[in-house]
């Protein structure tokens, strides 16, 4: 039994299969109790609790948003019972937990968080290069750990796609490394209904967890339990089981989330619908990478490495990951007008913007101990994300995601440009047969006619841009031009870092490009008193022939009486007299001249 007392609601909470599901009494002075089955990890259950009690007993909880702040406090207190709890166990089982200190925590958490991960990790790893994916796959993990918005999941989903060999897995192995074991699903394979079973067993199994299969096959058989997980963070299958009495009983079992999916595949494409759900990253191929490859490889089997122990700095790593899920959601300072992604021509388009920002608030969560800590209304702790996390976000967003703008990879372009001049030398061909395989590959500057071979379904039948001629060989459909497939213009429609940081870093909202000499500003509608001395006193336009008077200073509808004095001669001429024989009357104002004409 815990108790605990949030002035003044005193709670007393019986935990049942897990730690933080269990049943929930509270009271306030000598009020009656009420008390319903809860489950203090989820804000929705917590949400709901609250009403549910305002709704029976209004009197005595009055706010149900008071109530349900305190039912934050009492899931921290629980939380930290649950730590108290595994810590003294372990101390009598004889085992002796790493003693991680504040002090390195706090180094591994300064400025820089992302950076500083994926560095160890790669050391830990034997990663050689690939850091944008290190990065993508590290950020799109850890956005699991972001709260519902909405009701809605804020993680990304990522299919990291590649050729074999070029070490899909390799990176995601790397990447979940130095994160704590209930944040991370692995596996290889598993049953249509595995998931509800496993939930059904340990609610907490898949909240707020990165789910991670070996291969997309894995998934294969999960696309009915993934879909709803990936959209609205649960997902709830209707069963029959033998009841007590021997009889058939219904039973609905719940999976709940939010988790994160990251699928390593050679697939072009997912399930259709299950697609649109991810971030495809295709892991480009780069000269030097197979000689980079193995070298790191051989380093691994020197004697220093062999005899590097990276458990201290990965257990460093999960101490301080832990730490920072005591705030789980991120803010934006302010909302500009034109804080969106206006690109009507990609239809997905809020489903990419949705990914971006993912990015930038779990940049954020990781930062969070460098950033801005405000609390909202319902009594939660957020942290407030900076143009500096936009930034890190959009530059990666730029260097591994432009295949989700544009289900197309540098190796499907390299095939259509090279088609598409090989057309244009041999006019001729494009009435005869297609061009060989070996020879698309030549002129792509593609080693081995194979890979050309392996992307051929693809962009003839899925992406619609190559046909296979009757007589062999592949041509481009007609009409196709490079246009179709160019990446050039892929990020148009978003706001720019420099945008962003104008927007959320400025220090003045007004006078910014004004002069620092402010005394004499005055409203809007209100006539200056006097000439300033800015204006009128360094610029004297006047000429030898204008007199003391001219440039004297009257009111603006007041007209000159002298009507024989000349005007300034940059103002105006000296006109010659009318028609009738009559000199016009001639005046002078802060304006400029003006004349009567009889």
């Amino acid at each position: 039994m815990i108790t605990f007392t949030y002035d003044p609601f005193e709670f007393e909470f019986e935990a049942g299969t897990t730690f933080t599901v269990g049943e929930l009494e509270v009271v306030t002075g000598d009020s009656e109790p009420y008390g319903a089955k809860i489950d203090l990890a989820s804000s929705r259950s917590r949400s709901q609790w609250a009403s549910k009690a305002h709704e029976l007993y209004p009197e005595t909880f009055e706010d149900a948003a008071d109530l349900e702040r305190a039912l934050a406090q009492l899931y921290t207190h629980v939380k930290e019972t649950e730590r108290i709890a595994e810590a003294k166990k372990a101390e009598e089982g004889g085992e002796e937990a790493p003693a991680v200190t504040e002090e390195e925590i706090a180094a591994l958490l300064e400025e820089g968080v992302l950076d500083r991960y994926v560095e160890d990790m790669a050391d830990a790893g034997a990663v050689h290069g690939d850091r944008p994916y290190l990065k993508t796959v590290t950020l799109g993990g850890l956005s699991a750990q972001l709260e519902l918005s909405g009701n809605r999941p804020l993680g990304t989903n990522i299919v990291l796609t590649g050729a074999s060999g070029r070490g899909k897995n390799y990176v995601p192995d790397a990447a979940a490394q130095g994160m704590p074991d209930e944040f991370v699903y692995a596996f290889e394979s598993a049953s249509a209904k595995s998931f509800y079973y496993q939930a059904d067993a340990d609610p907490d199994r898949f909240r707020h967890t990165w789910v991670y299969p070996n291969e997309a096959e894995a998934t294969d058989q999960l696309i009915e339990t993934l879909r709803p997980l990936l959209s609205k963070g649960s997902a709830e299958h209707g069963t029959v089981d033998a009841g007590e009495d021997g009889g058939n009983a219904f039973r609905s079992l719940h999976v709940e989330g939010p988790i994160t999916v990251t699928i390593p595949t050679v697939r072009n494409k997912l399930e259709g619908q299950l697609q649109t759900r991810f971030l495809t990253v295709e892991m480009e191929d780069y000269k030097g990478r197979v000689a980079g490859h193995t070298y790191k490889f051989a380093e691994t089997l020197l004697p220093d490495y062999v005899a590097k122990d990276h458990t201290s700095i990965l257990t460093k790593w999960r101490a301080a990951l832990k730490t920072l899920t005591e705030i789980r959601r991120v803010v934006i300072p302010s909302l500009p007008e034109k804080f969106r992604y206006d690109n009507d021509g990609v239809s997905h388009g809020p489903r990419l913007w949705r990914n971006l920002l993912s990015f930038m608030l779990t940049h954020s969560w990781l930062e969070q101990r460098n950033r801005e800590i405000r609390m909202l209304e319902d009594g939660t702790r957020a942290v407030v994300a900076k143009a500096e996390d936009y930034r890190v976000a959009y530059e990666l967003f730029k260097k591994v995601a432009k295949r989700s703008v544009v289900n197309l990879s540098d190796t499907h372009r390299a095939i259509c440009n090279a088609i598409y001049e090989l057309q244009k030398e041999d006019q001729k061909r494009v009435r005869g047969k297609g061009f060989s395989l070996r020879k698309i590959a030549d002129k792509a500057g593609i080693k081995g006619h194979e890979e050309v071979n392996r992307q051929k379904t693809f962009l003839t039948s899925s992406a619609g841009l190559l046909v296979e001629h009757e007589k062999g060989g592949l041509l481009l459909v007609e009409g196709a031009e490079p246009s179709w497939w160019d990446d050039t213009d892929l990020l148009r429609g978003l706001p720019t870092p420099e945008q962003v940081k104008v927007w959320w870093e400025s220090t003045s909202d007004v006078d910014s490009v004004d002069t620092d000499d402010t005394q004499d500003e005055k409203p809007i509608d209100k006539p200056n008193k006097m000439s300033t001395i800015d204006v009128d006193s360094n610029v004297d336009t006047s000429t030898t022939v204008s007199t003391t008077d001219v440039d004297k200073e009257k009111p603006i509808d007041k007209p000159d009486t002298d009507e024989s004095t000349l005007v300034s001669t940059v103002s105006t001429v000296v006109e010659p007299p009318s028609r009738n024989g009559c000199d016009p009357k001639r005046g002078e104002t802060q304006l400029g001249p003006y004349k009567y004409i009889n």
